[in-house]
């Protein structure tokens, strides 16, 4: 991983659990450690270092393995799941959008905890739910519980491990475990007793003791990923094409590995039916034709196999991502360099190869102007040099060089672009947040104090011209100020990381590739 990858994890750390688990994670990032070699590289008590591991390890950022001592355990360091933080509120999104406001809560309350047993989770999201977290709900407790059901069926959530009974005696580092079968199992749970552990009355055991649940991301990635794919055909075409491209996704996984590079064969008569089913007439007459205008297009998103109604549809996703991410490297190359840099981009992504004089000529640029931004391509490694030796020649050219683009390493230099912008704009908050500490904290006791008095029935109009006196309007301006480019900075974290997102799935599908090749 690059520089700019573990300085954003080490902000992240620091924003959300403090300057303790930022020092652990700074000193595992060079590789596993036991506990005594955290202890003397850090300097802290041992106390604070512990409390902060079992946090770390408790949402998945630190994991244990036995070392080179049975006896001893050493701590290694997860960096994937540290980057995760950003899309955490793209999974809150995700999820109130499919599964509703009440599952919202249920897995904003699992993200909190890192893992959580199902009896706490459903008893918080109801706490929150009586404080006025959802306006309308009318299921009561038995309804969460139910909702907490469906996010483990649907496999939102998965089931920890938990530790081995067979441990022997000369391992004292704890073994987790966890049958395939109660991943996506759900607890049984009493509901008496856990009406009667919201009421208040010890000793009820709902029965889910030790069972722990953490959010499934594979499953919350492969949301993601389908709606990137959606939205491109939505894009591409119109709103009938994109829901028939997200049938197309339902049918796949009924026959396919959701992760697969290419769907199994979907029937024509079973899309044709779905539509049926699900009425909707317009794509029902043409299908044929939209089958075919897909199929066309330069992205590639899926391909036809035979004919007439004996005809089968196959998804390809790994290749629409691909040409999506290219389409995203393209716009990045024309925000960076100008559209004649994007067109020059372009045009030897479509030639493959192509020498500067042809590409000079194609490109239809000055020739001066061609080549400084060519060689600017170059040097920032958008572009890349093939080499080919003459097989006769004689003399100082023996060679001559084609360019080319090397999409694998023009992905990396794009993600490493994406990380260091998000570790700039998370340093800017920061930086705006301390430089303006006083105003922030004079605002937020003021909120507190105008609280306490509606809680206590004075006046509104009362309360608000307390206020006014309070903060004055350069301090009002000054801080609307604040909040909006703190506001505009967070909104730009989210959308980069849609670009990480991005480039994350090309390089698995990449990768993906070349495992299936013989």
């Amino acid at each position: 991983m690059s520089v700019k990858y573990g300085e954003l994890c080490s902000v992240l750390i620091l924003e959300n659990f403090g300057n303790v688990a930022q020092k652990i994670h700074d000193e595992l990032i060079w590789g596993p450690k036991t506990y005594k070699l955290l202890l003397s590289a850090t300097g802290l008590p041992s106390g604070l270092i512990k409390r902060a591991l079992c946090i770390l390890i408790q949402y998945g950022f630190v994991s244990f393995e036995t070392g080179r001592n049975p006896l001893i355990a050493e701590y290694v360091l997860q960096q994937e799941k540290i980057i995760l933080l950003l899309r955490y509120p793209k999974y809150l999104s995700l999820i109130n959008a499919k599964r509703g406001e009440p599952s919202r809560l249920l897995v904003e309350e699992v993200l909190k905890h890192g893992s959580i047993t199902a009896t706490k989770a459903i008893l918080q999201a109801w706490k929150r739910i009586q404080q006025g977290a959802i306006a309308k709900y009318t299921d009561g407790i038995s309804g969460l519980k139910e909702f907490f059901h469906q996010l483990i069926v649907n496999q939102y959530l998965i089931c920890c491990p938990t530790p081995s009974e067979s441990t022997g005696d000369d391992c004292r580092v704890p073994q987790f475990t966890v049958n395939e079968e109660e991943f996506f199992s759900p607890p049984e749970i009493d509901l008496r007793k856990l009406m009667d552990l919201e009421k208040g009355i010890p000793n009820s055991d709902p029965g889910d003791t030790g069972i722990m649940w953490r959010c499934n991301f594979d499953r919350f990635h492969q949301d993601l990923r389908d709606e990137i794919v959606i939205e491109a055909v939505r894009r591409r075409f119109d709103n009938e094409a994109s829901t028939f491209m997200d049938l197309l996704l339902q049918l796949m996984y009924e026959r396919t590995d959701p992760w697969a590079t290419s769907s199994n064969p979907i029937p024509f008569v079973t899309i044709r039916d779905s539509l049926e089913k699900k009425k909707w007439p317009h794509l029902s007459q043409y299908l044929d034709q939209y089958i075919k205008v897909i199929e066309e297009d330069s992205c590639n998103f899926i391909r036809r196999s035979g004919e007439g109604s004996t005809s089968s549809v196959f998804v390809n996703l790994a290749t629409a991502l691909q040409n999506i991410t290219a389409a995203a490297i393209e716009n990045v190359v024309e925000h960076r360099f100008g559209c004649k840099a994007a067109r020059i981009f372009r045009l030897v992504k479509k030639k493959r190869y192509i020498d500067q004089e042809q590409l000079q000529k194609l490109a239809m640029i000055p020739d001066k102007e061609a080549k400084q931004l060519t060689y600017k391509l170059l040097q920032e490694s958008f572009l890349h040099l093939h080499e080919l030796r003459k097989p006769v020649s004689s003399g100082p050219n023996k060679s001559f060089y084609l360019l080319h683009i090397d999409f694998k390493q023009v992905a990396q230099v794009v993600l490493n672009m994406c990380y260091k912008g998000i570790y700039n704009t998370l340093i800017r908050a920061k930086h705006e947040k301390t430089d303006n500490s006083r105003l922030i904290e004079k605002f937020e006791k003021l909120n507190t104090i105008a609280k306490n008095m509606r809680e206590q029935g004075d006046d509104e109009n009362y309360i608000k011209q307390l206020l006014n006196e309070w903060m004055t309007p350069p301090e009002k301006a000054l801080l609307d100020s604040v909040e909006a480019m703190t506001e505009k900075l967070r909104m730009a974290e989210l959308y980069v990381d849609e670009t990480i997102f991005l480039i994350q799935l090309f390089t698995y599908y990449e990768s993906a590739n070349l495992r299936e090749k013989p």
